[in-house]
């Protein structure tokens, strides 16, 4: 997870040849009415800096991923956003439809170096909804639970255990929605 990881995983395939850098995984809802396991495909990535990058939205693709969406704008942020507060002063500031910590950095190593870049994110936490910071202090950075940090986190008393569960519900969508995009784009992909 992270911006630094995602460069240099971008960096090292850029070095191998690929011709296209795919962000793909999870992100936090900042536009109402995206809902755990909406599959968003933005027309562009930003920072908090100002760094705005165009992606590609092959019509294709598209075609062959009937549960996505396409929206104007994935915003990628330094750290979690974490309070409902801080999601819809995002929303204001940048107009993004969803956030995570990584797609800004792969859009600017394609950029760099002439690469076509793509965006498939599907939504765990939407905007209405807190997130567990806690419990997303027991994961390490490769998204690995720590299991002495996460039993710390849930003795807080049973709003963890709700929280957990509901998370854990959200994730799972997601995870459902990234199975079955990837699946339908490796059957679209040209041959």
């Amino acid at each position: 997870m992270g911006a630094t990881r995602a460069q240099g995983m971008g960096l090292d395939l850029a070095a191998q040849g690929v011709r296209t850098l795919v962000s793909f995984g999870t992100c936090g809802g900042l536009a109402p009415g995206l809902r755990p396991g909406t599959l968003l495909c933005p027309r562009a990535v930003c920072d908090e800096r100002g760094a705005h990058y165009p992606t590609d939205v092959p019509a294709d693709l598209l075609e062959a991923l009937p549960m996505a969406r396409v929206v104007d704008v994935l915003l990628s942020v330094a750290a979690p956003v974490y309070e409902v507060a801080g999601k819809e002063v995002l929303f204001r500031r940048y107009g993004a439809a969803g956030v995570d910590m990584e797609s800004a950095a792969l859009a600017r190593v394609a950029f760099e170096r002439g690469l076509r870049f793509l965006v498939l994110r599907a939504v765990v936490d939407p905007y209405d909804e807190p997130l567990p910071e806690r419990l997303l202090a027991a994961v390490d950075a490769w998204g690995r639970p720590r299991p002495m940090a996460t039993v710390r986190a849930l003795v807080t008393g049973p709003a963890a255990w709700v929280a957990a569960a509901r998370l854990g519900r959200h994730f799972g969508r997601a995870q459902r929605t990234l199975a079955a995009a990837a699946a339908a784009a490796m059957r679209a992909r040209p041959r």
